[in-house]
């Protein structure tokens, strides 16, 4: 390591660690005390990724952050993100990092399981074999330079446009010794993880401690998740998933199956690899060396493959995403974002909200142009009337107007509010958490349909319900009274969980406020 250390010194001079040097652009991701974004070097004209930590939100202390920076520095490896330079910006602190484009793991996961069907499987055993070779390449890198990342996941997996796979997100990774030295003591005794992924061991706090045999465990785990899409427990509170996965047996793609059939098209070569990784005795998980030479990796392909069929699909689904936005800015449509509380937001089409300042200035009555948010609502379960209350009424004054915008981006505000209905739908996500979707519908320059496919291409509810809320909504314009309709959803397929239309399980609400 020591060699891959100076290299990456002398490569750290070259990197800008003032913030001023750097264009802050689009976020890729986000966490309870961070937020990554994409960047521009002005100089250079350089793209790379911005980690920005917040040190008062932070529960880390300064140590175990200058212990994550160690880790970064000192790793020189393909299959693990490059780290550059950090420094402190006020109250955070900024780690640059190489830029990969394709997204996460976990993006194509959720691309993949939007776009079809995917109840016998996401992936295919070539495209699973060949993204699982290039993580336990570095998972191996790690080990072997004493090293416990202790948090691998796809969500924490990246993806190159040229098809490269790298690990990330060194948060929670820490030396097993001091400075890596294999001959010391290689046992850890902390309780860092995300619950599903985590190792029995890791779990139950063994007076032993545990080592690296927990990362093999999370790599079966995300086996699971590449197979199914979930990891297994994902359902259940985070204390609960502790507990099982200390007195359950070891998870195997049959167990989360909801019918003895569904992933049958899986081989007994991948099932007998996930079962090895999967061993409550970490002491008979295979090492990571051994896993490269598993049966199971001859089906992998080159990096082309990912490139081909897994990240190039996900990038025409960004561009077609980004096209569609684009189009409805010039139509005056409502275009998606995620502002930063992670609440989704529609908006008229303008991306930047202080161009509207001096217009509500000048026209104080005029109503927000933010018309749509998504936020968690699970603590309103039982408070049916959170949604539906009436909204107070309008001034008549302004009424009669619509929205132009003319070529030079000057708004011309006009909006008919006895043409605009306020809209409520309640439903859950994929991960099962139930989310309030609210939005305006403009009968003078839109139609139930154009929103309805807005909210299908934002992924905020699936595709085979989209002609059922189409037609739900258009009711309840026609009929124009306050009303709130619980209907089944079509793309229900979870057998594990009964249907219930008071808890809104495998049901929507759709509530409307003229």
């Amino acid at each position: 390591m020591a060699e891959g250390s100076e290299l990456n010194q002398e490569s750290r001079a070259k990197w800008p660690t003032c913030p001023d040097d750097y264009e802050l652009q689009e976020v890729i991701g986000r966490g309870a005390t961070a937020i990554v974004q994409a960047a521009t070097i002005k100089k250079t004209n350089e793209r790379v990724a911005v980690k920005r930590i917040n040190l008062d939100r932070c529960n880390t202390s300064l140590e175990d952050l200058l212990k994550e920076i160690q880790v970064m520095s000192q790793c020189q490896h393909d299959n693990v993100v490059r780290f550059y330079t950090s420094f402190v910006v006020q109250e955070e602190l900024w780690l640059i990092m190489k830029l990969l484009d394709g997204g996460s793991l976990l993006d194509v996961i959720r691309y993949t399981m939007q776009r079809g069907n995917c109840r016998n499987g996401v992936f295919d055993e070539i495209a699973i074999a060949t993204v699982l070779r290039e993580v336990i390449k570095g998972i191996d890198y790690f080990h072997s330079n004493g090293h416990i990342h202790r948090d691998i996941k796809a969500g924490n997996i990246l993806l190159g446009v040229d098809g490269s796979v790298k690990i990330a997100d060194f948060g929670v990774s820490a030396f097993i010794a001091s400075g890596g030295d294999n001959t010391r003591d290689k046992q850890r005794h902390t309780f860092v993880g995300t619950p599903c992924w985590m190792a029995p061991e890791v779990v139950g706090q063994q007076p032993t401690g545990y080592d690296t045999k927990a990362d093999i465990w999370s790599f079966g785990i995300l086996a699971i998740e590449l197979a199914t899409g979930t990891a297994p427990y994902h359902k259940y509170p985070p204390m609960k998933i502790l507990i099982m996965i200390i007195q359950n047996e070891s998870p195997t793609l049959d167990m989360c199956a909801e019918d003895p059939d569904q992933y049958k098209q899986y081989s007994k070569t991948f099932n007998k690899m996930i079962e090895q990784c999967l061993q409550k005795n970490p002491a008979d998980r295979p090492t990571a060396k051994q896993l490269l030479k598993h049966e199971f990796f001859k089906k992998a392909k080159d990096r082309s493959y990912i490139a081909k069929h897994l990240v190039l699909k996900f990038q025409e689904r960004k561009a077609m995403e980004e096209k569609l936005a684009n189009r409805r800015k010039l139509t005056h449509m409502r275009s998606i974002r995620v502002i930063d509380d992670e609440e989704w937001t529609f908006s008229s089409g303008s991306d930047d909200d202080s161009s509207s300042t001096n217009d509500d200035a000048t026209n104080p009555k005029l109503p927000s142009l933010e018309n749509l948010t998504v936020q968690n609502i699970e603590e309103l379960i039982g408070e049916p009337n959170a949604i539906t209350k009436p909204n107070p009424p309008v001034d008549d004054s302004t009424s009669q107007m619509t929205v132009q915008e003319t070529t030079s981006g000057i708004k011309d505000l006009c909006i008919d509010n006895n043409r605009i209905f306020k809209f409520t739908l309640r439903i859950r996500n994929t991960q099962g958490e139930l989310n309030d979707i609210k939005f305006d519908f403009n009968k003078s320059n839109e139609t139930v349909k154009d929103v309805v496919s807005e909210m299908v291409s934002a992924n905020l509810i699936h595709k085979l319900d989209a002609d059922l809320v189409t037609s739900i909504m258009s009711q309840m314009v026609e009929n124009s009274t306050d009303i709130s309709t619980t209907f089944a959803l079509k793309s229900h397929v979870d057998s594990s969980s009964t249907p219930d239309d008071k808890l809104l399980i495998g049901f929507a609400q759709l509530s409307l406020n003229v």
